[in-house]
């Protein structure tokens, strides 16, 4: 259960951060509102394609796989894996052409090695894994 944990960590930690940056951008917007001064709506046309694209690639995807989590419904996947990533903030991995994200204190994918994956099918999360010979 320990691979749970730090997915719904880092999806309450990426929903924190991208409810701090909707406030300020609704801050920004309330400046431009009183204010009329371009650079704020500059500030604007920048920030919320940002906000979106980020939210929509990182956050939502874990948002749709909560209901998964719960009920345990995962994919099977049996591959090798082609590159690692350095640990970071996606902590992520690529196995036979596909991206997946991990824990890393828990599981440290080696290129090259055979792993039977179990994961979440929006984020391609992996719940648990197995190494294969």
């Amino acid at each position: 259960m320990t691979l749970m944990n730090y997915f719904y960590g880092t999806l309450i930690a990426e929903l924190i951060f991208f409810t701090l940056i909707m406030y300020k951008i609704i801050d920004v917007l309330k400046l431009f509102l009183k204010n009329k001064k371009k650079r704020y709506l500059v500030l604007l046309v920048v920030l919320i394609p940002l906000w979106l694209s980020l939210f929509y690639q990182n956050t939502f995807p874990k948002i749709k796989d909560i209901n998964n989590a719960f009920n345990k419904n995962i994919l099977v996947y049996k591959g090798t894996v082609e590159k690692t990533y350095i640990s970071g903030q996606f902590n992520s991995f690529i196995l036979d052409g596909k991206k997946y994200q991990y824990n890393p204190w828990k599981f440290k994918p080696r290129e090259g090695n055979k792993y039977k994956l179990f994961y979440l099918p929006n984020s391609k999360f992996v719940m648990k894994y197995e190494k294969k010979n």
